[in-house]
Protein backbone atom coordinates (compact mmCIF):
# COMPACT_ATOMS: atom_id res chain seq x y z
CA UNK A 1 0.00 0.00 0.00
CA UNK A 2 1.22 3.47 -0.80
CA UNK A 3 1.47 6.00 2.01
CA UNK A 4 0.59 9.63 1.49
CA UNK A 5 1.29 12.48 3.88
CA UNK A 6 -1.01 15.26 4.95
CA UNK A 7 -1.19 18.35 2.73
CA UNK A 8 -3.31 20.47 5.06
CA UNK A 9 -3.23 21.55 8.66
CA UNK A 10 -5.09 23.48 11.30
CA UNK A 11 -8.40 25.05 10.39
CA UNK A 12 -7.09 28.52 11.24
CA UNK A 13 -10.18 30.42 10.28
CA UNK A 14 -9.57 34.12 10.05
CA UNK A 15 -7.01 34.67 12.83
CA UNK A 16 -3.78 34.18 10.87
CA UNK A 17 -5.08 35.92 7.74
CA UNK A 18 -6.24 38.96 9.69
CA UNK A 19 -2.92 39.10 11.54
CA UNK A 20 -0.89 39.13 8.32
CA UNK A 21 -3.21 41.72 6.74
CA UNK A 22 -2.88 44.08 9.73
CA UNK A 23 0.87 43.49 9.83
CA UNK A 24 1.31 44.50 6.19
CA UNK A 25 -1.00 47.54 6.32
CA UNK A 26 0.33 48.78 9.67
CA UNK A 27 3.93 48.23 8.55
CA UNK A 28 3.42 50.30 5.41
CA UNK A 29 1.60 53.02 7.34
CA UNK A 30 4.35 53.07 9.99
CA UNK A 31 7.03 53.88 7.41
CA UNK A 32 4.81 56.32 5.49
CA UNK A 33 3.85 58.29 8.63
CA UNK A 34 7.20 58.00 10.42
CA UNK A 35 7.45 61.77 10.97
CA UNK A 36 4.00 62.02 12.63
CA UNK A 37 4.33 60.74 16.25
CA UNK A 38 0.56 60.37 16.80
CA UNK A 39 0.00 58.19 13.71
CA UNK A 40 3.24 56.33 14.38
CA UNK A 41 1.99 55.23 17.82
CA UNK A 42 -1.32 54.03 16.31
CA UNK A 43 0.65 52.00 13.76
CA UNK A 44 2.80 50.50 16.54
CA UNK A 45 -0.36 49.42 18.39
CA UNK A 46 -1.72 47.84 15.18
CA UNK A 47 1.62 46.06 14.66
CA UNK A 48 1.39 44.70 18.21
CA UNK A 49 -2.16 43.42 17.62
CA UNK A 50 -1.05 41.78 14.36
CA UNK A 51 1.85 40.03 16.08
CA UNK A 52 -0.49 38.72 18.81
CA UNK A 53 -2.89 37.31 16.17
CA UNK A 54 -0.01 35.68 14.29
CA UNK A 55 1.30 34.22 17.56
CA UNK A 56 -2.16 32.74 18.30
CA UNK A 57 -2.31 31.15 14.84
CA UNK A 58 1.23 29.76 15.22
CA UNK A 59 0.39 28.36 18.67
CA UNK A 60 -2.70 26.61 17.29
CA UNK A 61 -0.65 25.03 14.48
CA UNK A 62 2.03 23.93 16.95
CA UNK A 63 -0.62 22.55 19.33
CA UNK A 64 -2.17 20.41 16.57
CA UNK A 65 1.24 19.03 15.56
CA UNK A 66 2.05 18.24 19.21
CA UNK A 67 -1.28 16.56 19.97
CA UNK A 68 -2.13 15.01 16.61
CA UNK A 69 1.18 14.42 14.91
CA UNK A 70 1.31 13.82 11.16
CA UNK A 71 -1.57 12.19 9.33
CA UNK A 72 -1.12 9.36 6.82
CA UNK A 73 -3.39 7.82 4.22
CA UNK A 74 -2.72 4.26 3.10
CA UNK A 75 -4.16 3.39 -0.29
CA UNK A 76 -3.10 1.19 -3.20
CA UNK A 77 -1.26 3.09 -5.92
CA UNK A 78 -1.89 3.69 -8.76
CA UNK A 79 -5.68 3.80 -8.53
CA UNK A 80 -7.56 2.87 -11.71
CA UNK A 81 -10.83 4.37 -12.91
CA UNK A 82 -13.65 2.25 -11.49
CA UNK A 83 -11.59 1.45 -8.35
CA UNK A 84 -13.63 0.17 -5.43
CA UNK A 85 -11.63 -0.36 -2.25
CA UNK A 86 -10.65 1.04 1.12
CA UNK A 87 -8.24 3.67 2.31
CA UNK A 88 -6.95 3.88 5.89
CA UNK A 89 -6.45 7.31 7.47
CA UNK A 90 -4.36 7.31 10.63
CA UNK A 91 -2.87 9.86 12.96
CA UNK A 92 -1.63 9.84 16.56
CA UNK A 93 -3.86 11.30 19.29
CA UNK A 94 -2.11 12.52 22.43
CA UNK A 95 -4.69 13.88 24.84
CA UNK A 96 -7.22 14.85 22.17
CA UNK A 97 -10.50 13.30 21.15
CA UNK A 98 -12.29 13.35 17.82
CA UNK A 99 -15.89 14.59 17.99
CA UNK A 100 -16.82 14.21 14.32
CA UNK A 101 -15.27 13.62 10.91
CA UNK A 102 -16.34 14.55 7.39
CA UNK A 103 -14.66 12.77 4.46
CA UNK A 104 -15.00 13.82 0.81
CA UNK A 105 -13.75 12.44 -2.48
CA UNK A 106 -13.24 15.32 -4.90
CA UNK A 107 -12.05 15.73 -8.47
CA UNK A 108 -10.68 19.18 -9.20
CA UNK A 109 -10.01 20.60 -12.65
CA UNK A 110 -7.84 23.65 -13.20
CA UNK A 111 -7.62 25.45 -16.53
CA UNK A 112 -5.35 28.31 -17.53
CA UNK A 113 -7.21 30.91 -19.59
CA UNK A 114 -5.75 33.78 -21.56
CA UNK A 115 -2.14 34.43 -22.40
CA UNK A 116 0.70 36.70 -21.39
CA UNK A 117 -0.24 39.17 -18.65
CA UNK A 118 -3.93 38.28 -18.98
CA UNK A 119 -3.36 34.68 -17.91
CA UNK A 120 -5.62 33.41 -15.14
CA UNK A 121 -6.41 30.09 -13.51
CA UNK A 122 -9.94 28.77 -13.12
CA UNK A 123 -10.48 25.90 -10.67
CA UNK A 124 -13.68 23.89 -10.46
CA UNK A 125 -14.72 20.84 -8.44
CA UNK A 126 -16.26 18.45 -11.01
CA UNK A 127 -16.91 15.53 -8.65
CA UNK A 128 -17.74 15.93 -4.96
CA UNK A 129 -18.89 12.93 -2.94
CA UNK A 130 -19.31 12.57 0.81
CA UNK A 131 -17.82 9.26 1.96
CA UNK A 132 -18.99 7.27 4.98
CA UNK A 133 -16.04 6.56 7.22
CA UNK A 134 -15.71 3.94 9.96
CA UNK A 135 -13.66 4.96 13.00
CA UNK A 136 -11.70 2.17 14.69
CA UNK A 137 -10.93 2.97 18.35
CA UNK A 138 -7.23 2.58 19.18
CA UNK A 139 -5.11 3.58 22.14
CA UNK A 140 -3.81 7.12 21.51
CA UNK A 141 -4.27 6.68 17.76
CA UNK A 142 -7.05 7.52 15.33
CA UNK A 143 -7.72 5.04 12.54
CA UNK A 144 -10.45 5.67 10.01
CA UNK A 145 -11.44 3.20 7.30
CA UNK A 146 -12.72 5.01 4.22
CA UNK A 147 -14.53 3.22 1.39
CA UNK A 148 -13.34 4.78 -1.89
CA UNK A 149 -15.12 4.28 -5.20
CA UNK A 150 -13.72 6.13 -8.21
CA UNK A 151 -16.34 6.47 -10.97
CA UNK A 152 -15.46 4.44 -14.07
CA UNK A 153 -16.57 7.34 -16.27
CA UNK A 154 -14.63 9.98 -14.34
CA UNK A 155 -11.50 11.73 -15.59
CA UNK A 156 -8.04 10.35 -14.84
CA UNK A 157 -5.32 12.44 -13.20
CA UNK A 158 -3.83 14.69 -15.86
CA UNK A 159 -1.42 17.62 -16.03
CA UNK A 160 -0.07 19.86 -18.78
CA UNK A 161 0.87 23.53 -19.05
CA UNK A 162 -2.73 24.74 -19.56
CA UNK A 163 -4.85 22.24 -17.61
CA UNK A 164 -4.72 19.71 -14.85
CA UNK A 165 -7.07 17.26 -13.18
CA UNK A 166 -6.46 16.11 -9.59
CA UNK A 167 -8.30 13.72 -7.30
CA UNK A 168 -8.35 14.41 -3.54
CA UNK A 169 -9.49 12.73 -0.38
CA UNK A 170 -10.25 15.56 2.05
CA UNK A 171 -11.08 15.21 5.74
CA UNK A 172 -12.34 17.76 8.26
CA UNK A 173 -11.98 16.72 11.89
CA UNK A 174 -13.75 18.42 14.78
CA UNK A 175 -11.71 17.83 17.90
CA UNK A 176 -11.86 18.36 21.63
CA UNK A 177 -8.58 18.90 23.44
CA UNK A 178 -6.97 20.71 20.47
CA UNK A 179 -7.99 22.94 17.53
CA UNK A 180 -10.05 21.48 14.69
CA UNK A 181 -7.98 20.25 11.77
CA UNK A 182 -8.22 19.27 8.12
CA UNK A 183 -6.29 16.80 6.00
CA UNK A 184 -6.00 16.65 2.21
CA UNK A 185 -4.42 13.83 0.26
CA UNK A 186 -3.87 13.93 -3.49
CA UNK A 187 -4.43 10.55 -5.13
CA UNK A 188 -3.35 9.54 -8.62
CA UNK A 189 -6.10 8.02 -10.75
CA UNK A 190 -4.95 6.32 -13.94
CA UNK A 191 -6.99 5.16 -16.96
CA UNK A 192 -6.99 1.67 -18.41
CA UNK A 193 -6.20 -0.39 -15.32
CA UNK A 194 -9.80 -0.93 -14.13
CA UNK A 195 -9.89 -4.60 -15.14
CA UNK A 196 -6.40 -5.74 -14.07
Amino acid sequence: MGERTDQAGVLQGWIGTLGFFILVVAGIMFFVTFSNPQLRSICLIALGVALVLIAIAAYRAWRVRQVLGTAELKLDAPIPLGFNGNATYSRPLRGAEMRSIEVRLQCEEEIVRGSGKNKGRVTKIVHDEVLTATVTPRMERLEVRIPVKIPATGPATFSCSTAQTKWWIRLRLKMSGCPNTASSFEIEVVPGLAHL
